[in-house]
């Protein structure tokens, strides 16, 4: 199984809720638990947000893999036989370890856009909007901001001045 990396070490920097926009629409597709990061902060959290995005790629195929293993077995074996229940606790041990090292890349302030090939997404401000910073797997830092309605595809280049 992948290695669990604590999150709690993370120190990014949260955003001021006073830097959005109060008449800003998209206010009402924050999720209760978002955290708002500067675009700082959420470049600070890129190398472990990143690491942890390949690790639960790699548990999705290893549960992927352990799933068709069942189901091949439950075709001559008994549910209750001894390697369909070592298959099965294994499994679910895989999904505690997802849920775990999902939990640590929320509290970065990362969601996960696509598992495969691999998106990322941090809630911050931009001309005053709320909006998702991205990121996919290939790029070397985050360049590219969507509002929070678009998708992948409506990315726009992210200018600092």
């Amino acid at each position: 199984m992948t290695e669990i990396i604590d999150a709690s070490k993370f120190s990014g920097r949260p955003m001021e809720i006073t830097s959005l926009s109060d008449t800003d629409p998209m206010l009402a597709h924050l999720p209760s638990d978002a955290i708002i990061l500067a675009i700082e902060g959420a470049r600070e959290s890129l190398p472990l947000a990143s690491k942890l995005l390949i690790d639960l790629q790699v548990m999705n195929d290893e549960a992927h893999d352990l799933c068709e293993e069942l189901e091949v077995l439950l075709e001559t074996l008994n549910p209750n036989h001894e390697h369909v229940s070592e298959i099965a606790e294994y499994l679910a041990k895989l999904v505690s370890q997802w849920q775990q090292t999902a939990d640590n890349l929320e509290s970065t302030g990362t969601r996960v856009a696509c598992l495969e090939p691999g998106r990322l997404e941090w809630y911050g401000v931009v001309d005053g909007n709320l909006s998702l910073f991205s990121w996919t797997m290939g790029e070397e830092d985050i360049e590219w901001y969507h509002a929070v309605d678009a998708g992948f595809n409506a990315r726009k280049p992210l200018i600092e001045a």
